[in-house]
């Protein structure tokens, strides 16, 4: 039996907490009207922090409709140069690092949709500066989305904000027991917005379209808030899931394991990851076997000198590949830095792969 294995790799990546996108309207659809994006750029890649001249930033902006087929089809770009200072593309400077951008047709109107069987799903993204040397995205540079909504009943958690990419995710949120935690949830039509956190319902508000709690963290592992908005016999709702990382599990390295990926000769469905970490509090992986979630199960132990952290990945499938990343201390995402091939992070937001073929 012969085995190839298959590693890419990507770069740290770090990040910055709160919200990096804003929008006015909350609720964004189609036929809205002055639409108004702002930028943070403390934010995400936090690629224009400080940027000067303040008046020389743009958007590069498209539409991804139920026509694209990727999230890096953008659609009916107005402005197609990433690299031209175009006027219509500028952006206001409102201070304390933060831009707007604003659309004052419909959305139809503004990309020139003309199409009826094609909707608009999401705005996709970029502030940059004039010659496109410096561009605001994603934490991992990534692109940044906005949801376009239909006019039914929406609910949105707002906070803990999430990132902006195409599948929208929390941001990373570092808790231990007993730290606040504040949740705050809006619907798009006036409505009974109820909160829950771990399964036990928090707040119950009628006829209102927010409705906030502060309660606390009580216990380690999984974490679950959802909101869930009702009018009439209509019910929507929105989930988050993050993790309280649990005490570490003091265990040794398995004899023979080396830094990086370990293969196990005689079982073709599991690999062991090691990953040299001193002086980290805790490490979690992630990736394409656990659906790039942090949760319990997947947070490493760590060796009795404290130096190294490892886990067995089981129920792995042959000759196919996963791409994962660690998450180290919460707040930061880092590869594996013994791979060999390096992998696009700008249009599939992975770190490297593992292939195993028998």
């Amino acid at each position: 039996m012969k085995k190839v294995f298959t590693l890419i790799l990507l770069l740290v990546i770090g990040f910055a907490k709160g919200q990096l996108l804003t929008t006015s309207p909350s609720f964004i659809q189609e036929t809205s009207s002055s639409i108004v994006i702002t930028a943070d750029a403390t934010k995400g890649n936090q690629g224009l922090k400080d940027y000067t001249p303040t008046t020389d930033v743009y958007v590069h902006i498209g539409a991804i409709t139920n026509k694209s087929t990727t999230s890096s089809d953008w659609k009916y770009l107005p402005y197609t140069s990433f690299t031209t200072a175009t006027p219509a593309a500028n952006c206001t400077f409102i201070g304390s690092n933060k831009w707007t951008f604003t659309i004052n047709t419909s959305l139809r109107s503004f990309f020139g949709i003309t199409d009826p069987t094609e909707t608009i799903r999401k705005i996709a993204i970029l502030f940059r500066s004039g010659n496109g040397s410096k561009k605001l995205a994603n934490a991992d540079g990534s692109d940044m989305y906005i949801n376009v909504y239909d006019a039914s009943l929406n609910v949105r958690i707002d906070v803990p904000p999430s990132q902006p990419l195409f599948t929208q995710v929390i941001e990373p949120i570092t808790k231990i027991v007993g730290d606040p935690l504040s949740i705050t949830a809006n619907a798009s039509q006036t409505s009974t917005l109820a909160l829950y956190f771990n399964g036990n319902l928090l707040t119950t508000v009628n006829n209102a379209t927010t409705a906030s709690f502060n309660t606390s963290i009580t216990a380690v592992g999984n974490q679950q808030i959802v909101a869930r908005a009702t009018v009439g016999a209509t019910v929507k709702s929105d989930t988050l899931n993050f993790v309280v990382a649990a005490p570490n599990t003091v265990a040794a390295l398995p004899s023979g394991l080396k830094d990086g990926i370990n293969y196990d000769a005689n079982d073709n469905t599991s690999a062991t990851l090691v990953l040299y970490a001193p002086n980290k509090s805790n490490v979690f992986v992630i990736g394409d076997f656990n659906d790039w979630q942090q949760t319990a199960q997947y947070q490493m132990n760590i060796t009795p000198d404290g130096l190294r952290y490892w886990i067995k990945l089981t129920g792995l499938t042959p000759s196919t590949e996963y791409g994962f990343q660690y998450v180290i201390d919460g707040n930061l995402k880092v590869a594996d830095y013994t791979v060999e091939k390096v992998l696009d992070h700008l249009t599939t937001n992975t770190s490297l792969l593992l292939h195993i073929q028998t």
